[in-house]
C-alpha cells in the first residue's frame, strides 16, 4: 500500500510524463534487480520480561548479542524494482539474538533461527545516496530453557511465529561494476517488538539494532 501511494505521487508529479504514463506507467520503465548483503551489528540494550505460569515475571535490561558469523550467518536479502528516483522493495533481515546476561532462572534464551524483520520499502534516490524506509512484521523462531523447561521447537509453522511489528531507516551507496553488476555499502536502524512463546508462558523482547551491511547485486 505504501509503495503504490509512493508511485503513484511519483508518476503524477514527474512533469516529463504523457497523461498517459502519469497514471498508466509502462512495465518496461521498472527494472527489477535483487541484492545480498552480511555485516556486523549492535544491539541497544533493552528491557524485556518473561513471565512463566506460576512464577514471578523476571525482568531485565537485555543484552543481546548477535554473532553474525557463526551457525547460520547474519544475512539480508532484497528484491525490488527501480523507476527513476524511487525503488521499491521486499527484504528480509536475518537478524539473531543470544542474550548475555542471563539471570539465574534462564538457562538458555536465543531467538537465533531469526529475528527476522520482513518490510515492505521505498526507497529515494538523492544526492548520489538512497534513503529507505520500510515497515512489516517479525518472524520468530524463539530457543530457550527457563526455571529447567525447555520450550519445544515443534509450534508455529516449523517452529516459526509472526511475533510483532518492525520498522527500518537506512542510507546507502551503490556501485556499478557493470551495467548489471553492482556493490554497495548501507547503514541501517531496525526497530522491532515480538511476544514469543517460552515453556509454560511468553516473553515480550523489543529490540533496536544498528547494522553495517556490505552488499552485492544485480539488475535484470
Amino acid at each position: 500500500m505504501l509503495s503504490s501511494i509512493l508511485l503513484l505521487l511519483l508518476v503524477r508529479a514527474d512533469p516529463t510524463l504523457s497523461p498517459f504514463e502519469r497514471y498508466f506507467p509502462r512495465a518496461g520503465d521498472f527494472r527489477p534487480y535483487v541484492s545480498v548483503g552480511t555485516g556486523l551489528q549492535y544491539n541497544v540494550p533493552m528491557p524485556i520480561v518473561i513471565r512463566q505460569s506460576g512464577q514471578p515475571d523476571l525482568r531485565l535490561t537485555a543484552r543481546f548479542s548477535t554473532r553474525p558469523f557463526s551457525e547460520v550467518p547474519y544475512y539480508d536479502v532484497k528484491v525490488g524494482v527501480v523507476r527513476k528516483l524511487w525503488a521499491y522493495e521486499l527484504e528480509l533481515i536475518h537478524h539473531k539474538l543470544y542474550l548475555d546476561n542471563r539471570p539465574p532462572e534462564v538457562d538458555t534464551f536465543e531467538i537465533t533461527h531469526g529475528y527476522n524483520p520482513i518490510l515492505v520499502n521505498a526507497v529515494r534516490q538523492q544526492w548520489g545516496v538512497a534513503f529507505r524506509a520500510g515497515a512489516g512484521i517479525l518472524l520468530a523462531h524463539p530457543q530457550s530453557m527457563v526455571r529447567g523447561l525447555r520450550f519445544p521447537e515443534t509450534g508455529g509453522v516449523l517452529g516459526w511465529y509472526v511475533s510483532g511489528p518492525a520498522a527500518q531507516l537506512s542510507v546507502s551507496r551503490w556501485f556499478d561494476l557493470n551495467r548489471q553488476l553492482f556493490v554497495g555499502l548501507e547503514g541501517k536502524f531496525v526497530g522491532a517488538w515480538a511476544r514469543v512463546p517460552i515453556a509454560d508462558g511468553s516473553a515480550d523482547v523489543p529490540n533496536l539494532s544498528l547494522h553495517g551491511l556490505v552488499a552485492a547485486g544485480w539488475r535484470f
